[in-house]
């Protein structure tokens, strides 16, 4: 701008964050000069209700108290799911591993670990991390019955196939 003012000095001074130097300077030219005041009077009530809807869009991104106690207890959860892994025989991790590397390219990630856990849960109620040698069989063949609904029953087949190969060495 060429009224003794940039750019910037004029979007603080609209959003009311301008210097207090700064807001007197401006104030002072606004009295004089018509095509700013006219600027002014376009641009203030779209700026202003930006500045507002940012402050109540902030306001309502503040998590409370309560709902951050929820999600790191959910967070805790897990990280304790975590170290359980480790009280996890060799055997039933690798064979998880194996499992998991087989499934990840035909469903991806996530959906290949909602498919494993959902056949983990149905085994005595037991978590993934949580699966013991007892549990191992059971836990393929509702594997491999989630594969054959969703892939058919020679790709369940496969899955019974290196479960068992997996299971043997269990």
């Amino acid at each position: 701008m060429k009224h003794g003012f940039t750019e910037e000095e004029w979007e603080d001074y609209l959003a009311d964050q301008s210097t207090q130097q700064s807001r007197q300077r401006i104030d002072a030219h606004l009295v004089r000069c018509s095509p700013c005041w006219q600027r002014y009077q376009d641009e203030s009530p779209t700026i202003l209700a930006l500045v507002a809807a940012a402050r109540e869009a902030k306001e309502k991104l503040v998590v409370s108290d309560e709902r951050l106690r929820s999600m790191l207890a959910v967070v805790m959860a897990s990280a304790r799911g975590l170290e359980d892994v480790s009280t996890t025989p060799d055997e039933i991790r690798s064979g998880l591993h194996f499992l998991r590397a087989i499934l990840v390219p035909v469903f991806g990630p996530k959906a290949a670990q909602c498919a494993m856990v959902l056949a983990a849960n149905g085994s005595a109620s037991r978590p993934l991390e949580r699966m013991t040698r007892e549990s191992w069989s059971a836990f393929v063949e509702r594997l491999a019955a989630i594969i054959s609904i969703i892939c058919g029953d020679v790709f369940a087949a496969l899955i019974r196939e290196h479960g068992q190969l997996a299971s043997a060495g269990v």
